[in-house]
């Protein structure tokens, strides 16, 4: 399989005192094939993969959002869940295979280093994000189109990888399962919120449960990230976002004044510094002001004088907002969710769960009641998911998991009653240079 833009560069980064990831600019660029020959060098070579991440989580949210009833093209407001087409289905693909190829330099050629020029903490712990940055690449890939090529070992040519097929979606889910079991194994639970280590693979593993349905195993990994004292909710809840790393983070992408996210011009108007892309959906932000479900999570929202509600989350003017992967409020939806679906539910502790999140959000919280179903608790966790988590992309493939995409999108979009169109087509552009990769049905 010849997957394209694939890099054969790697941006050699230098750390600053606190060794933040992605707070550091590029200082040269050298071969794939020569960068790993040392501690430093196998720094160097992780720092890259992470900037390649961030060069594709962007891109995947906002596919996801607009693939869901949250957000709308400025420009095209009335067309809530818009179709999806090869030629604009969006979501980042040939950029994943950017950041799997540098995961793959790290994995292939760090075990290969001669004893000395790494210590086995340094090696353990670069080994360890490398396999958990795959393994979220692998779990983003097998959610939004349905599987893909999995591939395993670096490319060294434009051709390194042809007449590799695509895997099914249970084998991409199982390849994120394996990356991520050898991170868990290698990392340690030293938190950096801008970094992999056991907590972020613990907070992964359980959106992974979720989406495979292994409930227990959900509420356990969930569990385990909601007990350590590294992680709270803040309030007000606006804390989160115009912070930076703190206790509601488990995993962020952060960007500082040498590194800017232009992430915020797809957000924000002409008269902020933005292109006024993408807006919450007018519908959506009736819900958001309302004191009843909305609550303080209002505060994402930042009227212009034109009257049209844009998106503050991502709104700083100096390119410095955070991109949010893994936070602890939905590791709290996450339990909620596994509790009312495992084997023996435990509805009340769903509840109890559900009720962290709206009384941080400041809305009121939900008394149980015997007389409460499975479904009504079901209901409960899925709306509020929606408003705990609206611009982070979930919205979409947590409608679509749960079964529920022809109900809930298929009124607002007829062609989303048909499960074809539930997961992303392959960009065209990879399917004409690409004739092994196989496009989706209905595309």
């Amino acid at each position: 399989m010849k997957l394209t833009n694939l890099v054969f560069i790697l941006l050699v980064m230098v750390f600053g005192a606190c060794s933040k990831v992605l707070d550091t600019e590029p200082q040269a660029t050298i071969s794939d094939e020569a960068v790993i020959v040392d501690e430093k060098s196998a720094q160097a070579a992780l720092i890259g993969t992470y900037d390649a991440l961030q060069g594709y989580i962007g891109g995947t949210i906002v596919a996801l959002d607009l693939a869901g009833d949250n957000v709308v093209n400025f420009n095209s407001q009335n067309n809530l869940v818009a179709n999806k087409t090869a030629a604009s289905g969006g979501g980042g693909f040939s950029s994943m295979y950017t950041t799997i190829n540098r995961a793959n330099f790290v994995i292939n050629k760090l075990p290969a280093l001669a004893e000395g020029t790494i210590s086995t903490a340094a090696r353990n712990q670069i080994l360890g994000e490398a396999y958990f940055l795959r393994g979220l690449v692998y779990f983003d890939l097998a959610r939004v189109y349905g599987g893909a090529p999995i591939v395993l070992e670096p490319a060294v040519s434009p051709t390194s990888h042809k007449g590799i097929k695509r895997s099914t979606q249970v084998q991409t889910y199982a390849q994120a399962q394996a990356d991520l079991d050898k991170a868990e194994a290698l990392l340690t639970e030293k938190v950096d919120r801008n970094r992999a280590n056991k907590f972020t693979v613990y907070a992964l593993k359980a959106r992974l449960y979720l989406y495979t349905q292994r409930w227990e195993l959900a509420e356990e990994y969930a569990s385990k990230v909601i007990a350590a004292s590294s992680f709270s909710l803040v309030k007000p809840f606006s804390n989160f976002y115009t912070g930076k790393n703190t206790t509601e983070s488990i995993f962020e992408i952060a960007f500082s004044s040498a590194d800017r996210s232009s992430f915020y011009t797809n957000w924000l108007s002409p008269a902020q510094g933005g292109r006024h892309d993408y807006i919450p959906a007018r519908e959506f932000v009736g819900l958001l002001l309302d004191p009843q479900q909305g609550g303080s999570r209002k505060s994402l929202l930042f009227q212009t004088p034109e009257g049209v509600y844009d998106l503050i989350q991502y709104g700083k003017q100096d390119g410095t907002s955070s991109i949010y992967v893994l936070r602890i409020a939905e590791q709290y939806l996450i339990r909620a969710e596994a509790r009312a679906k495992k084997t023996s539910p435990d509805l009340p502790g769903a509840i109890a769960d559900l009720n962290v999140i709206k009384a941080r959000a400041d809305v009121p919280v939900v008394n149980y009641s015997p007389s409460f179903s499975k479904q009504d608790i079901l209901l409960l966790v899925e709306k509020e998911r929606r408003l705990e988590l609206p611009f982070e992309g979930h919205r979409f493939t947590d409608i679509v998991r749960t079964g529920r995409a022809g109900e809930v999108f298929g009124a607002i979009n007829p062609n989303l009653k048909n499960e074809q169109f539930w997961i992303f087509p392959i960009p065209q552009t990879e399917i004409i240079q690409d004739p092994d990769l196989e496009q989706n049905p209905g595309y």
